[in-house]
């Protein structure tokens, strides 16, 4: 048994053989599909998975926002978790993109709904309120995976992130260290922006020179010739994390439009579950 999820994350990559997530945000006009919204979703995650499974090449995560859920109906939060459950079924870990974050009483019960309801292995959680609004996500009993937001990337990040901090630095580097002292069990992680490689190699060097190394969430990585993405090359991403002295390779790198909707590529809407593997398989390949 995987002791945490530090631990399950490296598993997983070293059996699977890549590092990257599947963001999976139904977006419904993009589904080629018939059927009700949530029979569309359902059989969209479901054949992709199928396709996975029978070609052998799978994610080594996938990350299910759960806001491209709930503003569908209620029963496309059942759905979400019927597809949470069948790809951990699958061996494939499930994060929760939900960036919950409150008061907490409130953070016990949001923290028992990702990880007891949905059944996810991670949830990403918004540390603004400070400890006593994570602690509750790291400390529940299921001793499952947080990722803490840390450097995002949209245009806003800049408005409160880069504020000044102690020491001469920006106000990311303390909720960093605030991520390392609650870290005791090796569960916590970090979701920090594609597009900045420069900086995710300081935020690297950062954790490894206080010789404690987490897990990266990183969202915004492109795949060349498909559409999607936010500009993040997939390699530099990694050579940007080697360069900042990060040795384990728990690091996940998301991508959701570029694998989810691939079949625009060659506007084949009926080959939409294997152009969403083949262009997995080109991500993969291109880290190998």
């Amino acid at each position: 048994m995987t002791a945490s999820f530090s631990g399950l994350l490296e598993s997983r990559i070293l059996t699977c053989g890549n590092p990257v997530c599947l963001g999976m945000d139904p977006v419904l006009k993009l589904i080629p599909l018939e059927g009700s919204p949530e029979e569309k979703i359902k059989r969209f995650y479901s054949e992709i998975l199928e396709e996975c499974l029978r070609r052998g090449t799978t994610p080594a995560v996938v990350k299910p926002n759960s806001a491209y859920y709930e503003c569908v109906s209620i029963q496309a939060m059942q759905v979400l978790a019927d597809l949470i459950k069948n790809y951990t079924a699958a061996g494939i870990p499930a994060i929760l993109d939900a960036k919950r974050g409150d008061i907490g009483k409130s953070s016990a019960a949001y923290a028992d709904a990702a990880f007891r309801i949905y059944g996810a292995d991670a949830v990403t959680v918004n540390p603004w309120m400070g400890k006593d609004s994570v602690e509750p996500f790291y400390n529940h009993p299921s001793k499952k995976g947080i990722y803490v937001l840390l450097r995002t990337s949209n245009p806003g990040a800049a408005d409160f992130q880069d504020l000044p901090a102690e020491h001469g630095q920006r106000a990311f580097y303390s909720v960093a260290q605030k991520i390392i002292d609650w870290d005791t069990s090796h569960n916590i992680g970090a979701v920090v922006g594609a597009t900045h490689p420069e900086e995710l190699e300081a935020i690297t060097r950062f954790f490894a020179e206080k010789d404690h190394e987490i897990p990266f969430l990183i969202p915004g990585v492109s795949i060349p010739g498909v559409p999607g993405g936010q500009g993040g090359d997939a390699r530099t991403v990694l050579e940007a994390i080697r360069r900042g002295g990060g040795k384990r390779k728990f690091h996940v790198l998301n991508s959701s439009s570029g694998l989810n909707f691939a079949w625009q590529l060659q506007n084949r809407p009926e080959k939409f579950a294997s152009a969403c593997v083949d262009a997995l398989a080109r991500l993969s390949d291109s880290l190998a």
